[in-house]
């Protein structure tokens, strides 16, 4: 790679920028808090790479009752590029059956569904993708029937 520049400037904060001579190029390290390049005429010749960050939580809602719906764990998303929800309804009754929502939130603390009461069968996966951009998102679960326990292998995957 090669790059070009009449009045390139680089800043960084302070003592956070790394830069090595290797013997294949040159490496810069930038500071977990970024880094801005300006210039006027820049121009960047040869391959540039970039790894892509990404997100991978999951957790079980093991045997629930509930037919009220309950909000799981919130996720600020606001810096993740792409995210997706997978929702495996993995219940042992065949008739278990859960409805989740996907809802989102400017504050942590005032939710809309973003989308309503999906039923998920047993062994069925459903996966949601909102549709409007807020800083945090969760999924609310609850059962269709209280005589059948429900159990959701649920998954929180992002890119960025």
């Amino acid at each position: 790679m090669m790059i070009t520049s009449t009045g390139l400037a680089i800043t960084a904060p302070a003592n956070g920028l790394t830069v090595t001579a290797a013997a294949d190029g040159l490496a810069i390290t930038p500071p977990t808090s970024g880094l801005l390049i300006t210039s006027t005429g820049l121009a960047v010749t040869g391959t540039i790479s970039t790894t892509l960050a990404t997100t991978d939580v999951s957790t079980v809602r093991a045997n629930f009752t509930n037919t009220s719906s309950s909000p799981d764990e919130a996720y600020n998303v606001l810096g993740i590029a792409a995210w997706t929800f997978g929702v495996v309804n993995s219940s042992t009754v065949a008739d278990a059956q859960a409805l989740v929502s996907l809802q989102i939130s400017p504050d942590g603390q005032n939710w809309t569904d973003d989308i309503s009461n999906v039923t998920i069968n047993q062994n069925s996966l459903q996966t949601f993708v909102s549709t409007i951009f807020l800083k945090y998102a969760r999924l609310s679960y609850s059962a269709v029937s209280a005589a059948s326990a429900v159990t959701l292998n649920i998954f929180f995957q992002g890119q960025s």
